[in-house]
């Protein structure tokens, strides 16, 4: 598990593997803080609104968002299946997002 992967997961543990409980999200906690139990996560969508906490991106020829707004830690346990890892560029522009959506 890396910063920047993209991965399956189950949002709430106790309703198991529904298919309305799995979703796309991509790892924003730290490599160096990596071998945490929890990890923290960003949701990924196809169907979003265009707001400054939203990360345009492409992904499995789909193009989506990474909603930086709907921040979540997740336990190791619920991450099912890695499906690959972000672009360069939307890393980037996904690490900006995160500064300014912290900024003081």
């Amino acid at each position: 598990m890396n910063r920047f992967d993209v991965w399956l997961v189950m949002k709430i543990p106790e309703k198991g593997r529904v298919v309305d409980n799995l979703g796309l999200c991509t790892i924003v906690t730290p490599d160096e803080l990596i071998e945490l139990p929890n990890l923290i996560v960003a949701p990924m969508t196809t169907e979003s609104e265009k707001l400054a906490s939203r990360v345009e991106c492409r992904f499995d020829n789909a193009i989506g968002y990474i909603m930086v707004d709907q921040l979540r830690t997740i336990d190791k346990f619920c991450f099912i299946k890695k499906l690959g890892e972000l672009e360069s560029d939307v890393q980037l522009r996904l690490c900006d997002c995160l500064l300014e959506f912290f900024a003081l």
